[in-house]
This record gives C-alpha cells, structure tokens and sequence, in this order.
C-alpha cells in the first residue's frame, strides 16, 4: 500500500480529508491517493481496501465456484483475488474516476454598503440551511475594500447544493431592500472550498476542531430533516404564476378579536391597505372572518409589488403576532370562509354600481 499522506482511520477526521467523500448508494467512505486510485473504508476492521474490479470479481467466482466464502469480506479485496487467482487472465487497469465536487455556494454582488451579516442570514437562510464553520458560526463571509469596508460581495455556503438554485432562482436581479438597486447572485467557483473564515484550512485539526464539526453537521442534518417534514427546500420558492399578485397573510387577527370588537375586521383590513400601498398599488382586501387562523388576502396590481410586500412582511409582528405571508399559487377565492356581513371591496363596488344603475 504504497502511499504519501496517511489514510485516516477516525470517521471523525474523513470530514477534514478532502480526499474522501461518502457515497450514499454505497453507503461507505471512499478515499481518492495521489495515484488515482480508489480506496473503500471497512467500518468494522476499521480500515482501508482496494475493492475488486468487476472483472477480477467474475475471475474469482470463475476460479472458486462462487462469491468469497463467509469468513471473507462480502467485497473481496484486489489482493485476495489477485492472490488465490493464478489461471485467469490480469484485469485490464481501472480508468481514473473524477471526484465529484459539489457546489454549495453562491456569489452575491451589489449589496447595500451598510448590509449586516444578520441580514444576509435572514435573507439567503430562506432558501436552504446555511453551512457552519467548526466554531458553530454560518458560513457567510462578507468582503472589504483595501479601506476594510464592506464591498458589497459577499460568500453564502449552503448545507445542500439544492438550495444553490432556489437561491439564485429567487434573489438574482432582485432587490435586498425596498426601493435599493437590485443585488446579483451566481454559482460561487470552487476556490471556496480550500477557504474557511479567510484562511487556508489546514491539512491537520486538533481533535476539538474535529469534535466540533462532526457535531454541527449533525446539528444541521437534524435541522434539514425538521425542515424536510413541512416543507421541501427544493420547494421553497413559490410558483410566480398569474395568482401571485395575491398575497395570503395569516395570524392577522384573531377570532376573539373579532367578536369582541366589531370595528376591528374594518380596522384591520384598512392597515393592511396602507402596508401593501408601501410596495405598490393595492386593488383589493380580504378579510376572511371564519378562518381560525386569522386568513386575509392582499391583491396587488403586480406581482413585484406582491412579491416585495411578502419579503418585507414575513415573520414581521402585528399585534403580537408573527405573520406568516406568502404568495397565492391559484385563485384563493372560495378557499377560505368569511360571512355576508363582511364583504370584500370588490362585491362592494359592484353592490353600488347595482344601487346606481337603480337609482338611474
């Protein structure tokens, strides 16, 4: 086993070796040496192996009668095969496998000058769980001029390359802030992975180091998974279509609110006007006053405007409540329940023009 930097042999230091990867199918580590060749990592003998090419697999089995017996690995080892056959034919070498490098970043250029690195959580964190360095800090690196101010490019590492797209999907050539320029955002290159809060990483780390990754990875696994059972990632960015121009706002009001106050659906629904007219023309509002979870819907004239009004809106607090503000993905009427006595201002206006054609 001719080789330069040793193989490790603690699953806790594979992280740190960018030679080895962990294959999902095979569930198994595989080590890349500086020759191209492929190692497999034996969890119970806690060791490295060259598994057998297919070929040198079907010369034993040819040579023997059958795969390796049971006090044997499952997998023979080349040296075993190559060992006990002796009539076969040498296996052709085994071409060069690429490792396969993933993309977990994005690049993020035209930010405002006075962006904080919360903001760049909040924002980007929408899209996909954001990675952690091994201090427990996310991975977002935000870059300076020569004067050390801010430049207005900034690094997001994400936990899963899904979440590259959804980002860029959503925040490319759009605005970070109402009213501000719109920020670009792009598929990172690769030189990210050599760097780690502005440092080379280090071929060694101390054991607390190594201690402290294994368990914020497994932190951010536990967080995916929690996130995984209401919501995909990959669905996370909602379908612009024609229905979108409609916001649907929830936890606006409550239905004890209601009911104790019958000025307060009036009251409501005309705060919520003057909030969407920030963003843009707003063209209707709905209050649905059967919905227990205090449901109103926000039509805009457009669906930037809609668009905008949901980024600034979201998780924001009403009344002691968190909203929870998303676009409509179909037409929302008939949805949800309201009664007759609160009309929405389209059945309004009709309801007068019926009066004044009447009148006439």
């Amino acid at each position: 086993m001719a080789r330069g930097v040793p193989f490790p042999t603690e699953i806790d230091d594979f992280d740190s070796d960018e030679r080895i990867t962990f294959s999902r199918i095979d569930n198994t580590y595989i080590l890349e040496d500086e020759e191209g060749k492929q190692w497999e990592f034996n969890q119970a003998a806690g060791r490295w192996f060259q598994p057998a090419t297919e070929e040198e697999r079907r010369a034993y089995e040819a040579a023997f009668g059958g795969p390796a017996d049971e006090a044997q690995s499952a997998e023979p080892t080349r040296a075993q095969v190559q060992k006990k056959r002796k009539a076969a034919a040498p296996a052709e070498p085994e071409s060069k496998k690429p490792k396969v490098v993933e993309n977990r970043a994005v690049y993020v250029t035209d930010l405002p000058p006075d962006t904080t690195r919360e903001e760049l959580e909040r924002e980007f964190g929408k899209w996909g769980v954001i990675d952690v360095s091994d201090d427990g800090s996310k991975r977002v690196k935000m870059y300076a001029d020569s004067r050390g101010n801010f430049n207005g490019e900034a690094l997001v590492i994400y936990f899963k390359k899904e979440s590259v797209q959804s980002a860029i999907r959503m925040m490319d050539d759009s605005w970070f802030r109402p009213g501000q320029p719109n920020i670009h955002v792009k598929e990172a290159d690769m030189s990210y992975k050599k760097i780690r809060d502005g440092e080379e990483v280090k071929q060694t780390l101390t054991r607390q180091q190594r201690k402290a990754m294994a368990e914020n990875r497994a932190e951010l696994s536990r967080k995916l998974a929690d996130w995984s059972d209401d919501e995909d990632p990959q669905e996370a960015a909602p379908v612009m279509n024609q229905w979108a121009k409609f916001v649907i706002v929830k936890h606006a009001f409550t239905l004890d609110e209601l009911e104790e106050d019958k000025d307060a659906a009036g009251d409501i629904q005309e705060d919520m006007r003057e909030d969407g007219e920030k963003y843009g023309t707003v063209t209707n509002v709905v209050i649905y006053d059967l919905e227990p979870e205090g449901i109103l819907t926000i039509r805009f004239e457009d669906t930037d405007s809609a668009a905008a009004f949901v980024k600034a809106n979201n998780g924001r607090m009403f009344a002691g409540r968190a909203l929870d503000v998303k676009h409509a993905q179909d037409n929302p009427k008939g949805k949800f329940k309201k009664s007759s006595r609160h009309v929405d201002e389209d059945e309004e206006r009709r309801l007068l023009d019926s009066v004044v054609a009447d009148d006439d």
